[in-house]
């Protein structure tokens, strides 16, 4: 039996390594395209998967159990203004993590010490969302991503009385309100999520020949166009920010002075 347990154990590790250097992989390419990521993270049964389903049309396990998402699911999404960023499920946490389950989710976790943005999901209906709040920045800093940018959503408010409301807007005054089940403030989580994604550093304004459309592209999925594109006879002229990559890239096609870092 203690055989079978440590082929067992070996498998399963070696399975463990293999995933991990597929998300090294992926998480390398968003980097390199710079991509931004927004993490969604909470306490346990807190409505993560929910609300990633709700705000990306994900078909994510929804299970009211410990640990129901143990793979992050990444979601490839964009704001109303065609900005590209990614969405991440993560497993849930409890207060007191034992040090031996960080380890061992931790592959799960890396996706939270990465992002740009952590959507820190809170349960409005639970008694305790001081405490679920406190267990969840505990095991954040564990993991490295206690500095990265954070934004409260008290989840699940369709369980909640309005009076109640009142304690969790003094607990946490710049947070968002919406209830994943019935859709109710969904805009305004998606709205504040668009306003905190980092926005890419290089504002120029091109003129690109037709016959590279693929940097016209590029300007849409990786950068933010400031205006609709012109379609002149010498090709298409777009007022952009973009990353420093791309913004390398289209150096030759910048128009004058115009071209610069904000």
């Amino acid at each position: 039996d203690r055989r079978r347990i440590r082929t067992r154990i070996a498998q399963l590790r070696k399975k463990l390594r293999e995933m991990d250097a597929v998300r090294d992989t992926k998480r390398a390419e968003r980097r390199r395209n710079l991509i931004p990521s927004v993490a969604i993270v909470g306490y346990t049964n807190a409505g993560k998967s929910s609300l990633l389903n709700r705000l990306t049309g994900a078909g994510v396990l929804v299970e009211d159990a410990l640990f129901a998402t143990l793979d992050p699911t990444t979601r490839r999404t964009q704001t109303s203004d065609g900005r590209v960023f990614t969405l991440t499920d993560t497993v849930g946490f409890v207060r007191h993590l034992p040090h031996d389950l960080v380890e061992a989710f931790r592959s799960t976790l890396e996706e939270s010490a990465e992002a740009d943005l952590l959507v820190h999901v809170v349960d409005g209906s639970d008694p305790d969302p001081a405490g679920q709040i406190a267990a969840v920045r505990t095991v954040l800093s564990e993991i490295g991503a206690g500095n990265t940018a954070e934004q409260i959503v008290f989840n699940k408010t369709d369980l909640v009385e309005p009076a109640a409301l009142i304690p969790l807007r003094t607990l946490a005054p710049e947070a968002v309100f919406c209830s994943a089940r019935t859709g109710e403030g969904l805009d305004d989580v998606r709205a504040r999520i668009e306003e905190r994604l980092p926005r890419p550093a290089v504002e120029l304004r091109v003129l690109i020949p037709y016959a590279r459309h693929d940097l016209v592209n590029r300007i849409h999925l990786e950068g933010e166009l400031l205006g609709e594109p012109e379609h002149t006879g010498e090709g298409t002229l777009a007022h952009a920010r973009v990353n420093p990559n791309l913004a390398g890239e289209l150096s030759s096609f910048a128009l004058g002075a115009e071209a610069g870092r904000s």
